[in-house]
């Protein structure tokens, strides 16, 4: 069986609040152990202006649409089922962490898009800020959905982010399904071209997975259709930064370490992953001292020294450049409130 539940708000008129009983009854399916904490927040007035919408596409196949604006500082914490999740965002910007693991993802940021693979029940934590807005797409799949369609979950426990983009012809269709027209009662043609949708968009997803697979197993990089012999330095770059100890080394340790001059290394990740050697490591250093503001409530001081920084006021000032906001505002706070 399947339906289509939504909130409305006309564009055109004045827009609808959404408030936290709706949000939780619009997330049931979704998210568990949901809890909401936005300072100034009265437990009663709406959390978000906007519209969401969600349909039951296939059993195990869900897509969530949003088209909010945050009315607080807002965070969201909720713990998601083992599953697939297949996020774009196509305006905006959304601010999210699966596992510890956090994204930036909308038109300015890195990416538009991400694939996360959740092997078991993984926290998920939302990052709004007031005024700020999102026009987000989310396809939840079901691990029973998945087997069926041939992606069984990885049997280990590690959460898998996959940064990708949609074709531009996706990126319309997304737009489309966003126009007024479809904010009246849903009906069989709609629900047809939401499944359409979701099914490409799921496609699109897997495939740019398999690249980066392919690429990954042969040392990161293929030129054509020429597979080059794998990299052990560049793996070796890797797993530096998987165990975390590249923090607390400079560029120039880094490539004494895979056996490389610093200029080499450069090119060579450069061309294998799209951006600078240097941006990808800062970004991964304030993405460890985020997850511990976040998940763990350190200090900014210990999340500086997390994240390589020898230096608090140059921590919060790279990581507000990254986040758009300082290390204190994004600290986990030792009370909550609940909205389940």
């Amino acid at each position: 069986m399947t339906g289509v539940g939504r909130t409305r708000a006309d564009r055109g008129s004045e827009e609808r609040g959404i408030g936290a009983r709706e949000l939780r009854r619009l997330s049931t399916s979704l998210v568990r152990r949901q809890v909401v904490e936005a300072p100034g927040w009265d437990s009663h007035s709406p959390l978000l202006r906007g519209a969401m919408r969600f349909a039951d596409l296939q059993p195990g196949l869900r897509l969530r649409l949003a088209d909010v604006e945050d009315r607080y500082d807002m965070v969201t914490r909720a713990e998601l089922p083992a599953g697939v999740k297949i996020a774009l965002v196509i305006d905006g910007e959304a601010r999210v962490s699966y596992g510890g693991q956090t994204l930036a993802l909308g038109p300015s940021a890195p990416s538009t898009g991400a694939l996360v693979s959740l092997p078991e029940a993984t926290p998920f934590v939302r990052q709004g800020r007031a005024g700020g807005h999102e026009r987000t797409l989310i396809l939840s799949l079901a691990p029973d959905w998945l087997s069926r369609h041939g992606y069984p979950l990885a049997t280990d426990r590690r959460v898998r982010v996959t940064r990708w983009s949609p074709s531009p012809g996706l990126q319309r269709l997304a737009t489309r399904l966003f126009d007024a027209r479809l904010t009246v009662a849903p009906d069989p043609a709609h629900h047809l071209q939401l499944s359409g949708f979701a099914l490409a968009m799921a496609g699109e997803a897997f495939t740019t997975l398999s690249e980066q697979a392919e690429k990954a197993e042969h040392g990161g990089c293929i030129a054509g259709e020429e597979r080059r012999p794998p990299d052990r330095r560049l793996q070796r770059l890797m797993a530096l930064v998987d165990s975390g100890e590249v923090h607390r080394l400079s560029q120039e340790d880094v490539a004494r370490h895979v056996g490389m001059s610093l200029s080499s290394l450069q090119r060579r990740f450069r061309a294998c992953y799209g951006e600078s050697l240097g941006r990808f490591l800062r970004r991964r250093r304030l993405e460890t001292g985020l997850a511990a503001l976040r998940n763990e409530g350190v200090s900014v001081e210990a999340a500086a020294i997390l994240a390589g920084y020898s230096s608090a006021a140059n921590f919060a000032t790279a990581f507000k450049r990254e986040f758009g906001a300082r290390p204190g505002d994004l600290r986990r706070k030792p009370t909550a409130v609940s909205s389940a």
